[in-house]
């Protein structure tokens, strides 16, 4: 399917009727936020009249195709509408003489059009109430004696706000008692929402053309919806309105010979999307931002693609790496076992290249056990060992896999108020790179990875904290990218732990780095944080290795005589056995600069290192 079909699929599947958050929104309905509540009783009088809370201002509204797109022009909605639409007495209370021109002819469009739908058979009581009510053009007058607002010393309301909005742009909404309704807001009332989308299809007026969704003729939409995503509010996805300019380059002569889509189809599409948006939407970026959406158009629940954080939470117990591959597989499958074989899983991107026009940027469709089984394998490949700081509790181990933001951070941000963060712009860019990695079985960057390499081989440029977040999370991508992409095979990962059989340069140029680190930390007193000298060096050490080390083995002799003989005879030998398992038949490599590999031999030495000083202490 493609993503109009998805998406068309996804409303007609009504997917969220027993939601009790905020449902798609109809056919010829759109959500705003009113900042003015009339009650009236059915014979059109005045009641009362409230300012709205902010945490209830939400709410549904029918629509014409004009006004739910109006910038700027005169473009009534059909019911619930600002002031300067509504009112019409509000042109006694404009200075200016263009004000009241604007609202004289603003309140003469929408009651000419609540009128025709109030007289006809689509009508409704409430409808009816409205109609009468705002045809005394009384609304200002009444809004005034129930103390909603004052206009100023010349009796105007240009400069008044309400509730943050200027006068004009007031949003007003109505209640309706009825003793023989369910509800008395307008707004909520099924059966009143359900009226106007009948009306509003039965009187559509406008050029026909083949859908090319639904294949019908049908009235084509030539207005289609914005405000998909609350940050780029003015953004289309579908718009084809600029006759003048470039839009379609000598492809075509009109925009319905590239695209033409029902007004029912638009509505319908761009109401799921915009809801998908709202309910599974996820961001990338802080102030530049992108929108990925992952779901599944029958509604069953998906994960979210961007954290692993809930995978975490479930038990606290430490665990290794063979328990977190278990974990992995019992997670997903918590979510697979609700999916049939003929089930798929959608993943969209969006952002907005500029404040009018938004773009799909990624877009796939993926049987549900594909995307489980992809998720279940990244998980799995890309991941490490992560050090937990709890506050009055030694630092312990967990393996974890990195989300996608802190990869990129790791590997193209900076160290910014104890915090590594990347530029918008590129975190965007290579976060969309992973997610493709993962969700299509592709090989990880090979750039991002030596880029974590180069990151973690400066260690003085971090925080203690953050220098070991860098570290791991490059082993991690250095583990993904070396790994064949498949799950383990039945027991422990071996690339997980220290390889005394690996001859690679770069991986026992590591270990020895590890080595000469620990020699060093293991002679300072209580409280002595200083760097040792191997971390000092490790940037040397990375480029040029066999000149480094001869320096470094100068350096560490003072520390190794400080050890009693028998910690000086257990370094020795591990120092002996690194360096007897180096290849000299090629000596003029020795000093080349190191893979990443390095970084595996470097983390897994130190980690077996420890985990021996510990089992010692014991």
């Amino acid at each position: 399917m493609s993503w109009v079909q998805q998406l068309y699929q996804t409303y007609e599947n009504k997917i969220t009727e027993t939601d009790s958050a905020v449902p798609m929104t109809p056919v010829a309905h759109m959500n705003c936020r009113a900042q003015i509540e009339i009650t009236l009783n059915e014979d059109g009088e005045f009641q009362s009249a409230i300012l709205v809370n902010k945490e209830d201002e939400l709410t549904l509204i029918p629509v014409t195709e004009q006004s739910a797109g109006r910038s700027s022009g005169a473009a009534p909605h059909a019911l619930c509408d600002t002031l300067s639409y509504i009112a019409g007495d509000y042109a006694s209370f404009c200075e200016k003489n263009k004000l009241k021109t604007t609202a004289e002819n603003r309140f003469e469009m929408y009651f000419s059009n609540l009128k025709q739908w109030a007289d006809s058979e689509y009508s409704q009581p409430k409808v009816r109430a409205v109609c009468l009510y705002i045809s005394k053009k009384c609304l200002i007058h009444d809004l005034i004696q129930a103390g909603i607002f004052q206009p100023d010393e010349k009796n105007c309301l240009d400069d008044i706000k309400i509730n943050g909005q200027p006068s004009d742009k007031a949003m007003v909404r109505f209640r309706v008692i009825n003793q023989y309704s369910g509800t008395d807001k307008t707004w909520e009332d099924v059966s009143l929402i359900q009226n106007y989308t009948d009306y509003y299809l039965a009187s559509l007026e406008g050029k026909k053309d083949i859908c090319y969704l639904s294949g019908t003729d049908a009235v084509i939409s030539e207005n289609h919806p914005k405000g998909i995503l609350p940050s780029d509010y003015g953004a289309k996805l579908v718009s084809g309105n600029d006759s003048q300019g470039l839009t379609f380059r000598g492809r075509f002569h009109s925009s319905e010979q590239a695209c033409a889509l029902s007004y029912e189809a638009s509505q319908k599409i761009h109401s799921a999307l915009t809801w998908l948006v709202k309910n599974l939407g996820a961001y990338t970026g802080s102030k530049d931002r992108r929108m990925f959406v992952c779901w599944n158009s029958a509604g069953k629940e998906t994960p979210d693609i961007f954290t692993w954080e809930s995978i975490y939470q479930e038990e606290e117990e430490t665990y290794d790496d063979i328990f977190y591959q278990d974990r992995l597989k019992r997670f997903f499958r918590g979510y697979s076992d609700k999916f049939t074989a003929d089930d798929t899983v959608t993943v969209i991107g969006l952002d907005a290249a500029t404040t009018g026009r938004l773009s799909i940027i990624y877009y796939n469709e993926f049987s549900a056990q594909t995307f489980f089984d992809r998720m279940t394998l990244w998980g799995a490949t890309c991941c490490w060992s992560f050090l937990q700081f709890k506050t009055g509790e030694k630092p312990s181990s967990k393996i974890q896999t990195p989300d996608f933001r802190r990869i990129v951070n790791c590997a193209y941000g900076s160290e910014k108020n104890k915090f590594i963060e990347a530029d918008d712009k590129v975190l965007k860019l290579q976060t969309q790179r992973l997610l493709k990695c993962m969700l299509e079985n592709l090989p990880v960057p090979y750039d991002m990875v030596h880029s974590l390499m180069l990151r973690a081989s400066t260690p003085l440029a971090y925080s203690s904290f953050n220098r070991e977040i860098v570290l791991s999370t490059a082993c991690a991508m250095i583990h993904k990218y070396y790994t064949k992409n498949t799950l383990p095979e039945k027991g422990e990962d071996e690339t997980m732990k220290l390889d005394y059989e690996n001859t690679d340069r770069s991986y026992l140029f590591g270990r020895l780095l590890a080595v000469y680190e620990k020699i060093e930390r293991i002679t300072y007193g209580k409280g002595e944080g200083r760097t040792p000298n191997a971390i000092r060096l490790q940037a040397a050490f990375v480029n040029h290795p066999f000149q480094t080390w001869k320096e470094l083995d100068i350096i560490i002799s003072p520390y190794i005589q400080k050890l009693n003989l028998g910690s000086q005879s257990f370094y020795k030998n591990i120092i002996e056995e690194i360096v007897f398992q180096f290849e000299t038949d090629q000596p003029q490599l020795l000093n080349q600069s190191l893979s990443e590999m390095y970084l595996l031999g470097y983390y897994l030495q130190r980690a077996e290192l420890n985990k021996k000083q510990e089992e010692k202490g014991e």
